[in-house]
């Protein structure tokens, strides 16, 4: 049975989603996953073509929740506590006691992870905080989770974890933080809402603009999805969102350098970082 989703309408519906959220979709990579979904999605509201289909999409969908369920099903949610966890070490022993230092006493640290995914990266990050103890006693830290996908943004406000998803937490922090269940592990009471998870599109500057400033952005493994122009776009999204000396921290594979040159690089043991 042939798919609704021709090759033509591949590129077209692929231009849609690039416009409205920088994700390039390859044909190679993404055509049979979005037509399956298309497939599904048709038979599910009635309509018999990709025409109507995309008629929906673009004209029909006043609060958005088509299309959202569109970005639901093809973005890739994969990751797990600790990952690059010398990032999270770089965070607690250099970057919070400098912008400590430098930073009004009577204003919080704000931290952005951005995507969030199931908020294992902003969870990881309010673990080495609260282990480090020092920071966290001596002035507020406000974490904020955001992600395209709102089925992860849920997932990370349940906060329940799989054993892969908790396995390269030591048992100690793992231990004293989360309660084991017979299917995996939940949060603990005492961490419980620690993270503001919201839904937000990175390139909806008034989405943006809403979160406020940050003195410090975690975005690692997005970029990848992007081609040049909606790099920089989402660079200098970064850039404007971040308070003065503020950082960005990217996935091992990315530089900024290579994207735009405002920030400037720093080498913190075995990590590079970027500063406004």
């Amino acid at each position: 049975m042939a798919h609704l989703l021709s090759t033509e309408n591949f590129t077209k519906i692929g231009e849609f989603i690039y416009r409205k959220t920088g994700i390039y979709l390859e044909k190679d990579k993404h055509y049979e996953k979005l037509a399956k979904y298309i497939d599904k999605r048709a038979e599910e509201l009635g309509v018999d073509s990709f025409r109507k289909y995309f008629f929906k999409l673009r004209f029909d969908d006043a609060d958005a929740d088509e299309f959202q369920a569109l970005m639901n099903a093809i973005t890739v949610n994969e990751t797990y506590f600790f990952r690059e966890k010398d990032q999270f070490e770089a965070l607690v022993n250099h970057i919070l006691p400098e912008l400590h230092a430098t930073m009004p006493t009577n204003r919080p640290l704000r931290i952005l992870s951005s995507p969030c995914s199931t908020g294992e990266e902003p969870y990881s990050m309010i673990l080495h905080i609260v282990e480090e103890g020092d920071i966290v006693e001596k002035r507020d830290i406000e974490v904020v989770g955001i992600d395209i996908d709102s089925t992860v943004i849920e997932k990370a406000k349940a906060a329940k974890y799989t054993e892969r998803s908790v396995h390269a937490i030591p048992k100690n922090i793992l231990n004293k933080w989360f309660d084991k269940k017979s299917f995996g592990y939940d949060l603990g009471e005492d961490l419980q809402g620690s993270v503001d998870f919201q839904v937000a599109n990175i390139f909806d500057k008034a989405q943006m603009r809403k979160l406020g400033k940050f003195d410090v952005i975690f975005s690692r493994n997005m970029l990848i999805y992007f081609d040049d122009a909606s790099r920089k776009e989402v660079a200098m999204t970064f850039y404007d969102m971040l308070n003065p000396g503020g950082y960005v921290l990217l996935g091992h594979a990315e530089y900024m350098s290579r994207i735009v040159s405002v920030f400037n690089a720093k080498k913190v043991d075995n990590t590079l970082i970027y500063q406004k």
